[in-house]
């Protein structure tokens, strides 16, 4: 069986070559040891990897860090974050649970104002609201790129041309369209872009990335700073914090960071934002015509993921038939992005996403399996 997978915003489908790296990687510490395999890998750890991804947001290697997933590099750096007390909160309704949760925790402990920013009929963000309400009270405003249930496009660089000059902090949720959009965080203007190695870019499991501003950088508050970016005589620390890498933590995955870098590099040598959409065209465009399932969303512009409600049986039934039949698909629920499925009364449904790997024709197939449930 020659399995169909449309599980990428789960985790993409790690190329050969990723793969080979990761293994020679491990191989390598178990023949020479860890320490003395660090060393050999030394280039591309410290140097090497921090470009590229540099490269990949258009960003500085000094303001790009690692982490072992998007979320930890996600709330670990805005843990460190001061938040003034009283002060308005912006999110979209697109926004992760998790961070959700976060803001959660800050309304009990700084009593910050949690507002949605709201949606048109044509748009996820009303940037006209944005536009009329924005004033020095809104210390933060976070959005996901794309949420997690399905393949909304937010309008982030126009948001962020909007919040420009303001005293607000941008905060970016790319784990969604990093390795399927094009990504610039200089357009954005934003001050916190963080990602997931594993889904559209192809990485492994265990790799985050983030991009820390300066501006973010300076207003952080370090709790604490590992051994490779901070010593101490025993009384008093020294600490390098003029860049991202003073967030990290000296013992991560070395593998997973060798990995990443070669997924980094063969969605570069694509071209980067290039990614043809058309397979993503045809599967949602098919699904938009079968009678036994309503697509979600659709009033919105979406890319790479596609979801919809099945009439006949619960989706976690439908994706399990599915997968019988070799094709991967997702079954999601409203607790991963609570404002937007709540808004459409959607409890349960089912995820198809499209990575850049998949051809016209394995669409298709996936589609003679999809009209058969």
């Amino acid at each position: 069986m020659n399995r169909i997978h449309l599980n990428t915003a789960g985790a993409g489908l790690m190329s050969p070559a990723t793969l080979n790296a990761i293994q020679g990687f491990t191989a390598t510490e178990a023949q020479m040891g860890s320490y003395e395999t660090e060393l050999a890998y030394e280039a591309l750890l410290n140097d090497d990897l921090y470009r590229l991804v540099a490269k990949l947001l258009n960003a500085e290697p000094a303001q790009i860090g690692f982490f072992s997933s998007a979320t930890e590099a996600w709330t670990s750096i805005l843990g460190k974050l001061q938040f003034p007390r009283g002060k308005r909160v912006w999110v979209s309704t697109s926004e992760y649970a998790a961070n959700l949760i976060f803001f959660n925790y800050l309304k009990q402990s700084r009593e910050i104002r949690v507002e949605v920013i709201p949606t048109t009929a044509t748009s996820p963000l009303d940037l006209d609201w944005v536009r009329h309400h924005l004033d020095d009270d809104v210390f933060l405003v976070s959005v996901s790129h794309l949420p997690s249930c399905c393949g909304v496009i937010n309008p982030v660089e126009a948001l962020g041309a909007l919040l420009k000059g303001s005293n607000a902090l941008y905060v970016v949720d790319a784990c969604q369209s990093l390795g399927q959009l094009p990504l610039d965080v200089r357009d954005m203007h934003c001050d916190l872009l963080t990602g997931a190695g594993r889904k559209f870019l192809c990485g492994p499991r265990g790799s985050g990335i983030a991009y820390v501003s300066p501006r973010l950088l300076g207003q952080l508050q370090l709790n604490f700073a590992d051994l490779h970016a901070a010593s101490t005589d025993g009384q008093v620390n020294q600490v390098d914090a003029s860049g991202a890498r003073v967030l990290e933590i000296a013992e991560k995955s070395l593998s997973a960071l060798v990995g990443l870098h070669t997924a980094v590099q063969e969605y570069l040598q694509v071209g980067g934002g290039q990614v043809s959409t058309e397979p993503y065209a045809l599967l949602a465009q098919a699904l938009r015509r079968l009678p036994q399932l309503t697509l979600m969303c659709d009033q919105f512009e979406q890319t790479g993921i596609v979801s919809f409600v099945p009439h006949n049986v619960p989706a976690k039934v439908f994706v399990d038939q599915a997968r019988a039949l070799g094709l991967n698909l997702w079954a999601g629920t409203a607790a991963h992005t609570p404002l937007l499925l709540k808004d459409l009364g959607v409890s349960h449904f089912v995820r198809a996403s499209v990575g850049r790997h998949i051809t016209l024709a394995q669409v298709e197939q996936a589609l003679v399996i999809l009209r058969s449930l």
